[in-house]
């Protein structure tokens, strides 16, 4: 003892235990900030990792079984809840042997385990009824239910997420719990995924703990031989790994994970990071890959033009978005199948890459719409050029198992440099180049310029204008007569819907209607014009006008509405007139996505109310025979295409004379349009029909003047005479 007290008091035992104590607080200050920074990486990449766990189960959830459910998302892409696409909660929250297959699938992607609650009514808990937990022996776990007191009740019971650690079996697991919703919102069950127990995810930094204990005795054991130069030179590895870690979580590019091969704690931990990048690379691949054609998805395509402005933005870089949309794609997938469209699809997806190349970033935006981001400071004139390739390349016939098909696309390019300041307005002024080319006839390229946006906004400003006026029933209705040609007498009257504003002037039905019907207020429009309809009816009635009846046009949209017959029987009643002053016109495009069971039902109903039906624009569209022999129509509107020069031309002649002896073979009351010439009523008039309508006899005019332009009209000889509106 006397021997070592005094080594420890002689210079060489004073300096070695300075420069121990040196050391020893340099290893201690080194594993400590080491140990705290790979404590926050640790902390970081769970988060990570339990979000994007998140993301996969709901993309793997709501992909496998998409008639049943979608996904709803918050700005970030992070999933918020699974929603019901109907009312189907009592099968789709039960036990099926395929949530077995797809929770196994969601726990295998990430690494976990992935669990399926139903809203229990009577207990106000969450029973699970599917799970990928089993016992050693391979059987169901027992039952187990979220409720009061559990840390995820209340934020599920609010139709909130809930992330953090639960209690399962007496230990902890990092989860992810979201909240499945009816379709009209109201929670009705949870879909919980998690990424394994908690003291499992940090048992890295045990193993740290460890290592730097081990390490620390060694290096101080060697340090009076080897010093703080080998101390730094052991420790450079751990500080470099812990750089990657750190750049690894800030998804920065990464090279090849150093130092995987060295048998050592460094070696151990470089092993551990590897497995986190294929990880990562795993959930990025599910998160922003698109499956039918191996392009980026949505995800990865908003990514791609985030990075690319933040380098237009920074660097006076040039970058090129182009959004292209394959023209009637939805006839083709109806015509050949499925199948073949989705053989188009992926043929289209290898034609586009191969003319941007692969250092373009190209998307699948949509189901037929593709995104393209070209870079590496491409010209107009070179984008140009590539756009018309893939246009002409397009063109060519595809010839495929179920047929030959010929397409087009439309095209919308913006210059991030010059048109777009966030991704929004990329994304948006991409959307409304895209849209000219498609409103010009489609199969073409289209450049933003500034006047898009400049009528956006002005539709934008008429939309809301017109809420107010039809709010403030400032739309008012004109009649145009329709005339009996052999008598020369009233046969009825179409409403017509008029807009004059009281600073804007008088705005074309042809600027607002189309509004109107892409904003969604057709229905509210039509429900006024029914309404004015009516009142003008019940006033006529009163003043012992013999008008015969009022023709409203109803839009698809608005006659598929649920309350539709039940505004028509409020209107008829509002004003106490009788469904016989009311006819309902409808166009062939109601024909189109709809059963011809439910198009009969619908138009039974409205005749039952004592209303007639007319379909207006008789052969302007979908034109089925077998619709018109079947379904309860009173009335044809023949369209004024078949009119129009009819006078000039014999096979006009021939085609009208042939559809109105099919019109009046099947009872029908059938009515001209569009008579502007005295030639085409004269033509007309000798074929036979019930009534003709157009600027000839008429214009639409105000109710006020119906009156006595129809005295006028009928004081007229039979022979035909013009009338000045």
């Amino acid at each position: 003892m006397l021997r070592i007290l005094h080594l420890l008091n002689n210079m060489t035992g004073k300096i070695t235990i300075r420069l121990v104590a040196v050391v020893s607080l340099s290893i201690l200050i080194t594993a400590v900030v080491s140990y705290e920074k790979l404590y926050q990486v640790t902390e970081t990449n769970s988060n990570i990792r339990i979000d994007r766990a998140a993301r996969a189960a709901t993309a793997l959830f709501t992909e496998r079984l998409n008639s049943e459910f979608s996904g709803i998302y918050d700005p970030h892409g992070r999933p918020t809840a699974i929603r019901l696409k109907g009312e189907t909660d009592d099968r789709s929250l039960s036990f099926r042997n395929d949530f077995d297959v797809i929770l196994a699938d969601i726990g295998a992607t990430n690494q976990g385990a992935a669990n399926l609650f139903k809203l229990n009514p009577e207990t106000n808990a969450f029973d699970r009824f599917a799970t990928t937990f089993r016992k050693p022996d391979g059987t169901m776990p027992p039952a187990m239910s979220i409720g009061s007191g559990h840390p995820a009740y209340d934020n599920i019971v609010n139709n909130k997420i809930h992330v953090g650690e639960v209690p399962v079996m007496e230990r902890m697991r990092l989860a992810y719990l979201m909240p499945i919703q009816r379709v009209n919102g109201v929670v009705a069950g949870a879909l919980a995924v998690d990424v394994g127990w908690v003291d499992d995810l940090v048992s890295a930094r045990t193993d740290l703990r460890v290592h730097v204990i081990i390490a620390t005795v060694l290096i101080l054991l060697l340090v009076a031989t080897y010093g703080a130069v080998n101390m730094s030179k052991e420790l450079k590895p751990l500080r470099e790994l812990a750089q990657y870690a750190n750049d690894l979580a800030s998804e920065a590019p990464a090279i090849a994970v150093p130092y995987k091969n060295r048998n050592d704690e460094i070696g151990v931990l470089a092993q551990g990071l590897e497995r986190v990048v294929a990880l990562q690379d795993k959930l990025a691949n599910l998160a922003y890959k698109d499956v039918l054609t191996g392009l980026g998805n949505r995800s990865r395509y908003l990514r791609d033009i985030e990075i690319s402005l933040n380098n237009c933005l920074s660097s006076n870089c040039k970058s090129t978005l182009i959004h292209l949309d394959i023209d009637n794609f939805k006839q083709i997938n109806d015509a050949f199948g499925q199948k073949a469209g989705d053989d188009l699809l992926k043929i289209v997806a290898s034609q586009v890459t191969s003319i941007f190349g692969q250092t373009s970033k190209i998307a699948r935006l949509t189901s037929d719409q593709f995104t393209i981001l070209v870079g590496n400071d491409a010209s107009v004139t070179k984008v140009a050029e590539l756009t018309e390739s893939l246009l002409t390349t397009l063109r060519q016939p595809y010839h495929l198992t179920e047929g030959e098909i010929h397409l087009t696309a439309s095209i919308g390019i913006v210059l991030l440099q010059h048109d777009a300041e966030n991704v929004d307005e990329a994304h948006r002024n991409a959307g409304l180049a895209l849209r000219k080319a498609k409103t010009n006839g489609g199969d073409q390229a289209v450049f933003f310029s500034s006047e898009m946006n400049d009528v956006l906004q002005d539709q934008i400003r008429l939309d809301r204008m017109l809420k107010i006026a039809i709010e403030e029933r400032e739309i008012e209705i004109y009649f145009q007569p329709q005339i009996s040609p052999s008598t020369n007498s009233l046969a009825g009257l179409e409403a017509l819907a008029r807009w004059n504003h009281s600073t804007e002037g008088y705005i074309s039905p042809g600027k607002f209607i189309p509004i109107a019907e892409s904003s969604g207020q057709i229905v509210a429009l039509g429900t006024l014009v029914l309404d004015l309809a009516c009142q003008q009816a019940a006033k006529w009635n009163e003043e012992n006008f013999d008008f015969k009846h009022i023709s409203v046009n109803v839009s698809p949209i608005q006659l598929w509405q649920p309350n539709f017959i039940d505004v028509l029987k409020n209107s008829l009643n509002r004003y106490n007139i009788s469904g016989e002053n009311i006819i309902i016109e409808i166009t062939e495009s109601v024909f189109v996505d709809h059963c011809e069971h439910r198009i009969a039902k619908v138009l039974a109903a409205i005749r039952a109310v004592g209303v007639k039906v007319s379909l207006d624009d008789f052969g302007s569209g979908y034109s089925s025979l077998g619709y018109l022999n079947r379904l309860p129509f009173d009335q044809l509107k023949i369209d004024r295409s078949f009119v129009t020069d009819i006078d000039k031309d014999q096979r006009k002649q021939q085609v009208l004379q042939g559809v109105l002896g099919l019109g009046n073979g099947l009872g029908f009351n059938i009515v001209v349009e569009g008579t502007e010439t005295y030639e085409e009523v004269f033509v007309v008039k000798g074929m036979g029909c019930h009534a003709i309508q157009g600027f000839y006899f008429a214009r639409p005019s105000h109710a006020a003047r119906i009156p006595n332009m129809v005295r006028e009209i009928t004081r007229k000889k039979p022979e035909i005479t013009a009338l000045s509106a």
